[in-house]
């Protein structure tokens, strides 16, 4: 069994990708760069549209967009939200961008504008309400998700742009275990795969991924070898590197030294996970995983960060602690955010 799971990851995390000449190819190292975002909020969303252009979102209200690569950070938060913690955000150009808060009130906001103005979309004052992430197919359908009530978890659809928003009826919604909830730590316990597939993480008791295969109209369950039992502890950010292949990472938030099986991989588009091998797995807690280039793993946690690239022995440490990381759909550009406003561009030297 040792050896076939041996097999499996070696396909997986050594399969290649792009043939162009690339920074990785010439065994350039990835590093962080810092830059300044102007502010001190905790950065836990993060989307990256191209090389010029990111969105950044956060608490009090705090959401911050780029148009010159990073060189400069503006403040473009919606106003009279300070008391708001926007937890994720998607970026789709430099004037376009959508934002979702935890907690209560549960808020949507959207930019047409690069922030000058913000429409809000949704709102809901209900008791128990707790949206963790959001994810989009494309320019115009999308999906939310929040942690349960009555039993069933919320999820939410867009299909004009995040213009409106519909609630899944309740009975087709994927139903959690007493206790279980998503981590609303870097916008990625929900992930969107190719034209249709969707796929939710959860912690606490178990560490179950729900996953649909038609956006969200119907679901199903498996459970997934990352370390769950406490409410700490469980599946903190999905990725996929095409429609068979993907990763997950987590452990437990309460640090490093607690964390034991901390990522977990997929080839059969994610209805059954298998887990990563101590020896080539992150080096601890995890909150953000993204594939950058189809050739990089990079991972992010507050305590610290690593890569994996195609052919290593075992991931590399890199500078910085940061929550979220998000690379554009090019998959040739990557920020990394986090605590007290840290921002970070991908570079290699």
């Amino acid at each position: 069994m040792k050896k076939l799971i041996a097999f499996a990851l070696t396909l997986f995390v050594f399969s290649c990708g792009s043939n162009k000449e690339t920074a990785i190819e010439k065994q350039l190292e990835p590093a962080w760069q810092p830059q300044e975002s102007g502010v001190k909020a905790s950065l836990r969303g993060l989307s990256a549209v191209s090389d010029q252009v990111a969105w950044a979102s956060g608490s009090g209200g705090t959401v911050l967009r780029t148009i010159d690569g990073g060189a400069s950070w503006e403040s473009v938060s919606v106003p009279d939200n300070e008391k708001i913690d926007f937890r994720d955000v998607e970026g789709f150009d430099a004037n376009t961008a959508i934002v979702l808060s935890a907690g209560l009130p549960a808020l949507i906001y959207k930019t047409t504008d690069g922030g000058k103005s913000w429409d809000r979309k949704y709102f809901s004052d209900v008791e128990g309400t707790f949206y963790d992430a959001m994810d989009f197919w494309n320019d115009r359908e999308g999906i939310a998700f929040g942690d349960a009530i009555d039993g069933r978890l919320l999820i939410l659809k867009t299909s004009d742009a995040g213009e409106t928003w519909q609630e899944l009826p309740f009975d087709q919604r994927p139903q959690a275990k007493d206790g279980q909830g998503g981590f609303a730590a870097s916008g990625t316990c929900l992930r969107v795969s190719g034209e249709n597939n969707v796929y939710i993480g959860l912690g606490g008791e178990e560490a179950s991924l729900f996953y649909s295969f038609d956006k969200g109209e119907s679901w199903s369950k498996t459970i997934t070898p990352l370390q769950s039992g406490e409410p700490t502890q469980g599946i903190f950010s999905i990725d996929f590197k095409n429609d068979q292949e993907g990763l997950m990472v987590g452990g437990d938030y309460r640090g490093d030294s607690l964390t034991r099986i901390n990522a977990a991989y997929t080839n059969d588009g994610g209805e059954s996970w298998l887990p990563v091998m101590a020896g080539l797995s992150p080096d601890g807690y995890r909150s953000g995983v993204a594939f950058y280039d189809n050739d990089l793993i990079l991972t992010v946690g507050r305590g610290s960060c690593d890569y994996y690239r195609t052919g290593d022995k075992a991931y590399t440490p890199m500078e910085g602690k940061y929550y979220a990381v998000s690379v554009s759909k090019s998959g040739k550009s990557a920020w990394a955010s986090g605590p007290r406003g840290s921002m970070a561009k991908l570079i290699f030297k």
